[in-house]
């Protein structure tokens, strides 16, 4: 092949190669800074991360994770909240209620990291947690003691990620209980009890993006100025 049109060849593969850069895709896992549980009458515990969820002793309890996405950049495509539901023992299970299943419902929250983690949200730290735009829902029983729990969270949830930085929080509470009897997911659920306390957030991130349509126009320029200059030199 002459010299002219090899460089000719090379303009074009390289502007093909170019044209079709994908763009590159990444699973990244953040595990919890924090976690834990308020009760109905706006108390937590800051020193427990148990993050049990629902009626316990006839108190209702909604759980909050907290997560940094400082160290994110990109698009998040997709997002799931893994959290592991103890089986303590026989005695101890991470799912008790009466009904043979129960929703557990995960929430956004609108106040502040330091608030919820420092036991001043009161009473409505304990409402925001379970209630507002609902992120996800998972039907978790009996069968999914000693499992990780995965809840696969929706596009208003990836929005809201995408506009994150730093802290971000989660909240969680049962969407079904009835009655006064004990009801709840995630019992024992801290590392007293357990040695698994998987609290995970799996973020699908798409970085980097292809070259924009002016770079790719003004690369060809340059590679057909390059095959011009050794067409006249030959």
């Amino acid at each position: 092949m002459r010299p002219s049109l090899l460089k000719t060849g090379l303009a074009a593969t390289v502007l093909l190669g170019a044209a079709s850069l994908p763009c590159h895709g990444a699973t990244v896992a953040l595990d919890a800074v924090d976690s834990g549980f308020y009760l109905a009458d706006g108390t937590h515990n800051p020193a427990s991360e148990n993050y049990l969820t629902g009626l316990f002793n006839v108190i209702g309890r909604h759980s909050f994770f907290v997560f940094d996405l400082s160290g994110v950049s990109g698009t998040i495509n997709s997002a799931a909240l893994r959290l592991f539901n103890p089986q303590v023992s026989p005695a101890l299970p991470g799912y008790v209620s009466p009904d043979p299943t129960e929703t557990l419902d995960i929430y956004d929250v609108s106040s502040s990291v330091a608030s919820i983690t420092g036991n001043t949200a009161g009473v409505g730290g304990f409402v925001d947690l379970g209630s507002g735009v609902l992120y996800g829902k998972r039907v978790v029983s009996a069968a999914d003691n000693g499992t990780v729990v995965g809840i696969l969270l929706n596009s208003s949830a990836l929005t809201d990620l995408n506009s994150a930085t730093g802290l971000f929080l989660l909240g969680g509470a049962l969407g079904t209980i009835d009655g006064g009897s004990d009801q709840y997911v995630l019992g024992f659920s801290m590392s007293s009890f357990v040695a698994d306390t998987t609290r995970q957030l799996v973020l699908e991130v798409t970085n980097g993006t292809a070259p924009e349509p002016g770079t790719l126009a003004l690369l060809g320029l340059g590679l057909a100025g390059l095959a011009a200059t050794r067409r006249r030199k030959q």
